[in-house]
């Protein structure tokens, strides 16, 4: 079955105002990121890929606990490998790695495990066999272990909040993840739920798998079927939530023919509006033609933070004794808080 597709990120024009002083002196040198100790999160195999938007404000650290903040996100699209997820989010960070291609800024580090946008990639089992969260839906995590993620979404059409177990990979992506249009079968009938509430069965006179929930009756989801059995019907439903099982009828109203439920879907497109920098001066654009370390400071003794990719447009703000200060054309990353991107004004063909 397809269904329709859903996104739901928050537009952002992001002004950003640097003086053109340099910070001189400023030795700044990042410690190493280290390996995963935390046994019990979901460690280095489960990966998560894509593309995503990750709030203003969160920051990348060197470290998985303590640290020093190397770089931070401005609420635009940026390609993200995540990994190590910890077992409690909340108390937590999750390894990062940004770039991997398309002349984007690589970063590895870590960042809040709370604040990266997960998407269902495939349907992510509830009650396993019956009910599912809608691929397509944003997720939150609420735990790892290895291999697994723990996720929930709120249906926005009911309000029910669904929890479920997801393989990284497999089930779950970064950003975006398109669907298409439901298509019911024809012929099928309709149904409501008579009440606010309903019981799923695995199977006629089974055992109850999941209760669904609506702020009131006759309203919040639409179930379909084409198979019923004395007292019993075996609905069906495509969308932000997945259902397979058997209902009461009597549990159930037919839905006329012809009219409309409600929030049968809650689609939110909304497009990013890019990021600008905003600078006193002329800037320049350069193509990088090659991958380019950028540091926090103009130190050469300084360790660098991560690499400019080859193909990639930089803004070049000034240049003083040899360094460039520099920021991505799309500023997918910036610098943290009283710091500046900084690359050697040669790797970049400027003298």
């Amino acid at each position: 079955m397809s269904r329709s597709s859903r996104l739901a990120f928050s537009p952002s024009i992001l002004a950003l105002s640097f003086t053109a002083a340099l910070a001189g002196g400023l030795t700044w040198s990042a410690a190493p990121v280290r390996a995963a100790d935390d046994p019990q999160g979901s460690g280095a195999e489960c990966v998560v890929k894509g593309k995503g938007v990750v709030e203003k404000g969160v920051q990348i650290y060197s470290e998985r606990k303590d640290g020093t903040a190397i770089a931070g996100f401005a609420t635009q699209e940026i390609q993200l490998e995540v990994s190590d997820l910890p077992a409690d989010p909340t108390a937590g960070r999750a390894k990062v790695k940004t770039g991997k291609g398309g002349g984007s800024v690589r970063v590895e580090g870590w960042l809040d495990a709370t604040k990266v946008p997960l998407t269902a990639r495939a349907d992510v089992a509830v009650a396993p066999g019956h009910v599912w969260i809608g691929r397509g839906e944003r997720l939150k995590l609420t735990g790892a272990s290895p291999g697994k993620l723990s996720v929930e979404t709120t249906n926005t059409a009911t309000g029910q909040k669904l929890k479920g177990k997801a393989s990284c990979g497999a089930d779950v992506a970064i950003g975006e993840v398109v669907t298409a249009d439901v298509q019911i079968p024809s012929g099928a009938q309709k149904w409501v739920l008579r009440g606010r509430s309903l019981d799923l069965y695995d199977e006629v006179n089974g055992t109850s798998v999941f209760t669904l929930e609506v702020p009131a009756a006759e309203t919040g989801i639409l179930l379909y079927s084409t198979e019923q059995k004395s007292g019993w019907v075996h609905v069906l439903h495509q969308g932000a939530i997945v259902v397979d099982a058997w209902a009461r009828s009597a549990d159930l109203k037919a839905f006329p023919r012809g009219e409309m439920l409600d929030a049968l879907a809650s689609t939110s497109m909304v497009s990013i509006s890019p990021a600008k920098l905003k600078v006193d001066g002329a800037t320049k654009e350069v193509t990088i033609t090659k991958d380019v370390p950028i540091r926090l400071s103009t130190a050469d003794a300084a360790k660098p933070i991560g690499v400019l990719e080859d193909g990639g447009t930089v803004i070049v703000v000034d240049t003083i004794a040899g360094w460039s200060r520099v920021f991505p054309k799309n500023l997918e990353l910036i610098p943290p808080d009283g710091k500046d991107f900084w690359a050697k004004a040669e790797d970049l063909g400027l003298k």
